[in-house]
C-alpha cells in the first residue's frame, strides 16, 4: 500500500478561548482518497484549549491544510484524538487514541461525543499501512517545534 503521509503542527482557534494548537500527522490513500488524521495533544497548548472539548474547531482548521498538504480531493477522513505523556505537564495514565465522529454541518465539523471509539496503537499503524507513528517528540523536533 502506498500512502502518503504528511504532519504539521496545526493552529486553530478555540471556539471559547482562543489561539491552540496540536500535532497533526495524516496519512491518504489516493486510491480510495481516503485520509486518517491523528491530531495529539500537546502539554504546550494551553489548559483551556483542549482538542477534545473543540474537536470539530480542530477538524475545521485541518481540513484545508491536509488538502494542501496531501490531496485536494480528499473524500473522507478518520478522525483520531491522541492523549500520552506529552499531552500533560504532569502525565498521568497510558497513551490512547480515540476514534471520533464528528457530523459536517451548514457551518463545518461538529463533535457531539457521540460514536467515539477507543483505538489500539496496532489499529491506528493498521490504518497508516503499516507504519508506525513516530514518538510524539521526534515528530515535533522534525518540525522544529519546541519541547
Amino acid at each position: 500500500m502506498d500512502l502518503q503521509q504528511f504532519q504539521t503542527v496545526l493552529h486553530w482557534r478555540h471556539r471559547r478561548a482562543g489561539a491552540a494548537h496540536a500535532l497533526l500527522r495524516a496519512s491518504y490513500d489516493p486510491t480510495t482518497r481516503q485520509a486518517v488524521a491523528v491530531v495529539s495533544e500537546l502539554a504546550d497548548n494551553p489548559d483551556d484549549r483542549g482538542i477534545t472539548d473543540d474537536f470539530g474547531s480542530v477538524a475545521n482548521a485541518a481540513l484545508p491544510v491536509l488538502r494542501e498538504g496531501l490531496a485536494p480531493d480528499i473524500a473522507a477522513i478518520t478522525w483520531i484524538a491522541h492523549f500520552g505523556a506529552f499531552s500533560y505537564v504532569d502525565p498521568t495514565g497510558p497513551e490512547t487514541f480515540t476514534a471520533l465522529t464528528l457530523t459536517i454541518t451548514a457551518d463545518g465539523y461538529e463533535d457531539d461525543l457521540q460514536g467515539d471509539r477507543p483505538l489500539t496503537a496496532g489499529q491506528v499503524t493498521a490504518l497508516f499501512g503499516g507504519t508506525q507513528l513516530a514518538p510524539v517528540a521526534d515528530a515535533l523536533a522534525a518540525l522544529g517545534h519546541p519541547r
